[in-house]
């Protein structure tokens, strides 16, 4: 009898819990009815909007109705601006002046010195006339060892041999102007001594007037000093030629013995 009653209790709860499916089911069915019965009708409802006004328009040109445009402006042209002034170049520096050239060392004074005064002496009486003695030769030796002091100067006007200068004039002109000391009497001597000075003489090639002035001192072994130009000819060239032809045939021979002295100076024109 419990049974019986127990199914019917539990058919009548599940009776009961289907009916709210039911329900909600219908609502929602009657929900999307009539959604759609709103999107189908509710357009039909609103009126239209009224139609836009249409108004005719004629278009006339501007000229029919006299109408003038405005004559079209000049056109004023601008100036062009003004160029730029070119900048102004600088000056050129000024130059420096120019180094001065270092003198050139001259082999010898172109200055000429003056000439050794010779003693004031009275005129001596002209001696008698004494026989020929026979000349000296370059290398001769006077025995006596008194030549007079013409004999001792030499041949004034002396030419030496040629030297084979290939440039001109070849031969060799001196004269001995003077001694600084008129008591030496050895000829001998002074004929080796410008037979040495023609070996080494070289003449440039100018006129046959030109001459130069050279003066020198001869030590006791025959060694050179003070050479130099005592009077120049006017030719640097033929300065200088006459100056090594001394300084090459020196050193000369040692002084006579007889000698006293211990240097001779000599003054020498060269032609």
């Amino acid at each position: 009898m419990s049974l019986a009653v127990d199914r019917i209790l539990e058919r009548r709860s599940r009776r009961e819990s289907r009916r709210p499916e039911a329900a909600s089911v219908a609502a929602a069915v009657a929900i999307h009815g009539i959604a759609l019965a709103l999107v189908l009708v509710l357009p039909r409802l609103t009126p239209p909007p009224p139609p836009l006004p249409f108004v005719p328009v004629q278009i006339i040109p501007a000229q029919a109705l006299g109408v003038r445009h405005p004559a079209p402006r000049p056109k004023v042209e601008q100036p062009a601006p003004p160029k730029p002034e070119p900048a102004a170049e600088p000056e050129p520096p000024a130059p420096e002046p120019p180094k001065p050239k270092p003198p050139t060392p001259k082999p010898a004074k172109e200055e000429a010195p003056t000439l050794p005064e010779k003693p004031d002496k009275k005129k001596p009486e002209k001696p008698k006339p004494e026989p020929p003695r026979p000349a000296a030769t370059g290398t001769g030796h006077n025995p006596a060892g008194t030549a007079p002091h013409g004999e001792a100067n030499g041949e004034a006007g002396r030419k030496g041999a040629p030297t084979g200068n290939p440039l001109g004039t070849t031969a060799f002109g001196s004269q001995i102007a003077g001694l600084d000391n008129p008591d030496f009497k050895f000829g001998y001597y002074i004929d080796q001594l410008l037979s040495a000075i023609d070996s080494k003489w070289v003449r440039p090639p100018l006129g046959n007037d030109v001459k130069a002035i050279i003066s020198f001192r001869i030590q006791r072994d025959g060694s050179l000093t003070d050479l130099q130009v005592a009077q120049s000819s006017g030719y640097n060239s033929f300065d200088l030629a006459a100056l090594r032809a001394v300084q090459n045939a020196s050193p000369f021979a040692p002084l006579p013995r007889a000698y006293r002295n211990d240097s001779l100076g000599v003054t020498l024109i060269v032609r």
